[in-house]
This record gives C-alpha cells, structure tokens and sequence, in this order.
C-alpha cells in the first residue's frame, strides 16, 4: 500500500480478503459487491512483490502488523504471530524465485512494547 492511502472501511477491506481473496474455496462464486470494491482497491495501492527489495517497505509491513484494526498497539504476542506468518509467506516467494532471500532476514525488528500497567483501584486487593 502507498503511504498515506488508507481504505475508508477497514473492516469490510479485511473480510474482503479472508472471506474471499484468502480463501480458495470462496472463488467458486463471485465476491459481492462491497468486496469487489474493496478488492479494486487494493488491486489500485498495493506495491508490487518486487519492493519488498526495499528495506523500509518491509520494516512498513512489520510496523503495520504491530497494531490493530483500530490503529492501536496490537500485543506483543499477536505482532511476533503475524510476523511468523508474514515471513512463511515470504520464505514461499524465495522458493518459488520472486527473491534470492527472505526480505526480513536483515531487518532489525521488536514487537511493539505495552506498559501493562494494572490500576490499583480495579484490583479487589491491592496488596
């Protein structure tokens, strides 16, 4: 995605690409049209393979799988999970020859740190 290009619904954006691009078995038919529209978008702003040469466009990604749908810090859990899953897909790129290596090999990355701090005051005794 372009920087600084964002769809208006990202919730439809998402069930766009798991209900329907993710999803083999959904192909049979056609998406409806709220997808179809979300799917032109992406088809419009997305960067091609061949940028993930670029260090900063993976460093992007990887910041952007640190937050959440609703732009807050997603937990340091669910970023290392989606990095895993974003580094198999790319491990998949190299074997079938888009690239020579893993884009992320190289790329100094730490998950998102949240204070999880606990209120005294929700907790039935503070000691």
């Amino acid at each position: 995605m372009q920087p600084g290009k964002t769809f208006a619904e990202p919730r439809v954006l998402r069930r766009a690409l798991y209900s329907w691009a993710f999803s083999k078995n959904a192909w049979a038919r056609e998406p409806d049209e709220e997808w179809r529209s979300a799917l032109d978008w992406i088809k419009r702003n997305s960067l091609p393979v061949g940028a993930l040469a670029d260090a900063d466009v993976p460093r992007r990604a990887l910041d952007a799988l640190g937050r959440r749908l609703d732009d807050k810090v997603a937990s340091a859990k669910t970023a290392r999970r989606k990095r895993s899953a974003f580094s198999e897909v790319l491990s998949t790129a190299v074997e079938k020859s888009y690239f020579a290596q893993n884009p992320l090999h190289g790329i100094d990355w730490s998950p998102p740190q949240i204070n999880e701090e606990v209120d005294p005051a929700s907790v039935p005794n503070p000691t």
